[in-house]
């Protein structure tokens, strides 16, 4: 055999290594990576709540953890791959996320929107707003997402 075809054929069989094995990990793996976006999500919402109420942190920081909750807001919508369901890993994700897309994606959608207008009042310094905006996000978007579409804790 050449080289040329020694070559061709460990490129092919490296290819078929990989798309067999790929799906077996997937599931856990897009479990994962969503569960550390969502973490995040809960840290830089733990953090504006802590800064809100006085508790700590700096008021300047505050605009820094609205826009990142707001980039997180639009990752997500990627963190929910068909296969990374509870059937595929360990999960609260219930299955309505994949047989109800629409209603899954408005409640998504949602998360960014409000996010946003949150991301826009801490830019601009209102504070006041930014609180108000903390609840209506929290009722529009994560309630509206957690009811439906995450289990309860056991």
């Amino acid at each position: 055999m050449t080289s040329m075809k020694k070559t061709l054929f460990a490129a092919i069989a490296v290819a078929l290594m990989a798309s067999i094995a790929t799906p077996t990990f997937a599931g856990k793996g897009d479990i994962a990576y969503r569960q550390a976006v969502m973490k995040a999500v809960g840290g830089h919402w733990g953090a504006m709540k802590t800064i809100l109420k006085g508790q700590g942190g700096d008021k300047k920081d505050f605009a820094g953890h609205a826009h990142a909750l707001n980039e997180l807001a639009r990752v997500s919508l990627h963190a929910f791959p068909k296969g990374s369901s509870q059937k595929d890993g360990k999960t609260r994700a219930l299955d309505a996320i994949w047989e109800k897309p629409a209603d899954f994606k408005k409640v998504a959608d949602a998360f960014i929107a409000e996010t946003a207008k949150l991301a826009e009042m801490a830019k601009a310094g209102d504070m006041e707003g930014a609180a108000k905006q903390i609840g209506m996000t929290g009722k529009n978007a994560c309630g509206a997402c957690h009811k439906p579409f995450r289990a309860k804790k056991k």
